[in-house]
């Protein structure tokens, strides 16, 4: 008789042969081998036993799986704080992950294994059916045109499997794009935190963009919605950002041209842009060494300038930005570019840099 695995409820042992260290040992437990798994890297030494007893303890899983609303919960009791989101998208997942961050996600196990048919089927008579929970571990964006995303899969045991983003999208849009990540990045213990800049609190570069760059991206993929079902036949607009994201990050074309020629542009909304951009913008302010000979102050008394209007505050920045390279300042420079690409959407979108960034 092959030997199976036996977990004591009471997580005192394991008995016989255990699994794959991805895999979960029953079909409904998908969410807390994610969440235990996670643990073990936040250096909290529990079984997925333990967790089992735990989430029945607590009324989290009682033999037929875990609610959404109760996915983080055993994390959070770990000591690791986190957050859900619903109708999250692509840029979401990468904020995350460039925090260092990890997330598990819902998704429709049959669309994301290849069970074509099947899901049809399910999907035409009984709806979108999501099922399961996964950890997205990374996004992998060499190739523009064939984007694949690289899940653990506490199913199967697969551990950074590589799935196209089509694929993937659309087996997590059945679960309403629901996702929960960590606060806090993953504890430098980790050997696959060896490069993090804990300091920083983020990577340098998000696929093939400096992360500055990166923020706008992800500023304005809030305005915007991941899917409109309204046309007969359903477009995504958030797929356009990506485009426009990666024609940048291949220099294909310069961020100022995004406002231009992509679709996205027709669903922007930009109330809700301009107050991501604005958090951003005085983040950015803080990371810039301004000294007070180098302020749009002294900027302005030098050339008569009693007002900001956007072309004087673009020629501010493309000073300051050569001024701090020669110094060598380049983190700097890096966020008074970032300035000027958000002059360069407020250019496109008549949005008055003054009253809408600086005079708040």
């Amino acid at each position: 008789m092959a030997e199976r695995l036996i977990i004591d409820m009471h997580g005192d042992r394991v008995i016989g042969t255990p699994r794959d260290e991805f895999q979960q040992s029953y079909a409904d437990t998908c969410a807390i081998k994610s969440q235990q798994i996670i643990l073990n890297e936040f250096g909290v030494p529990v079984t997925e036993g333990q967790c089992i007893q735990y989430s029945y303890e607590h009324g989290w899983y009682n033999g037929d799986g875990t609610s959404p609303e109760d996915i983080g919960k055993l994390l959070s009791d770990g000591g690791v704080p986190n957050h859900q989101q619903v109708n999250a998208d692509v840029f979401d997942i990468m904020n995350e992950l460039s925090q260092g961050h990890k997330i598990i996600v819902g998704v429709d196990s049959g669309e994301l294994w290849g069970n074509s048919f099947i899901e049809w089927f399910r999907d035409f008579f009984l709806g979108d059916t999501p099922d399961h929970a996964i950890i997205v571990s990374g996004i992998d964006t060499t190739d523009p045109n064939n984007i694949m995303v690289y899940v653990t899969d506490p199913g199967n045991g697969d551990h950074n499997k590589a799935y196209p983003l089509d694929q993937f999208m659309g087996a997590w849009k059945d679960a309403q794009c629901f996702m929960v990540a960590t606060d806090s990045p993953v504890p430098s213990t980790s050997e696959a935190m060896a490069n993090f800049d804990y300091e920083a609190g983020h990577i340098d570069n998000v696929a093939g963009l400096n992360y500055t760059d990166f923020q706008l991206f992800y500023d304005l993929s809030d305005s915007i919605p991941v899917f409109d079902i309204s046309l007969e036949t359903p477009i995504y607009p958030m797929s356009s950002l990506v485009d426009a994201y990666l024609d940048v990050a291949y220099n294909e074309v310069p961020f100022e041209q995004i406002f231009t020629g992509y679709e996205f542009n027709d669903y922007l909304n930009t109330d809700v842009a301009n107050q991501a951009l604005v958090n951003t913008y005085y983040d950015s302010i803080n990371q810039i060494n301004f000294s007070p000979e180098m302020s749009w102050e002294t900027f302005a008394d030098m050339n008569g300038y009693d007002t900001i209007s956007n072309d004087y505050y673009e020629d501010f920045l493309h000073d300051s930005i050569d001024y701090f390279n020669a110094i060598g300042d380049y983190n700097s420079a890096l966020y008074c570019e970032q300035q000027l690409h958000i002059l360069n959407y407020c250019d496109s979108y008549n949005v008055d840099f003054y009253d809408t960034f600086y005079n708040i």
